[in-house]
């Protein structure tokens, strides 16, 4: 049996596209902190159609970055963990404002529209990098981001035409 060496923390190359996506992304983690700082003195209701709709989409991207916590630990990216768990707290920080009252109001539309340009970025630079993780396919890579972006877009839209 070979012994495999055992990966340690680095930092990985991201050139211009990933710290593009990194910033507007920051940004959106920014509206939803703030939508979570209003919303703790606010009172929190059952959500109406609208906001079940909005509470599942953000819902099953917080799933998927839970999921990807694991994969950044496997990997040992500081910067990729640091920006996973930022990640985290702004998703979870923009359920608990859409179970306020009055809600996040505009900033779960500037949240997903950052998001939903960050996960545009993001194709870009995976298309343009021909990015791997392990041994996953880049179309795999691709279509989990482009899944993102879908939700994004869907939670955009039901805020702008359904509200």
């Amino acid at each position: 049996m070979t012994a495999t060496p055992e990966r340690t923390w680095h930092v990985g190359d991201y050139g211009p596209l990933g710290w593009a996506e990194t910033a507007v992304k920051a940004v959106a983690f920014v509206c939803a902190y703030i939508a979570f700082a209003h919303a703790l003195d606010r009172t929190l209701h059952s959500p109406d159609a609208i906001r079940i709709a909005e509470l599942v989409l953000i819902g099953i991207a917080e799933v998927g970055l839970i999921a990807a916590i694991g994969e950044r630990l496997i990997e040992r990216e500081a910067i990729a963990m640091g920006f996973v768990v930022f990640n985290n707290a702004a998703h979870i920080g923009m359920l608990y404002a859409l179970l306020a009252v009055p809600g996040p109001g505009g900033l779960v539309s500037l949240f997903c529209g950052l998001m939903l340009t960050g996960e545009a970025i993001k194709l870009v630079w995976l298309r343009t990098t021909e990015f791997r993780v392990r041994e996953i396919a880049p179309l795999v890579v691709q279509g989990l981001v482009a899944a993102y972006a879908v939700i994004y877009l869907l939670a955009l839209l039901i805020w702008q035409f359904l509200k």
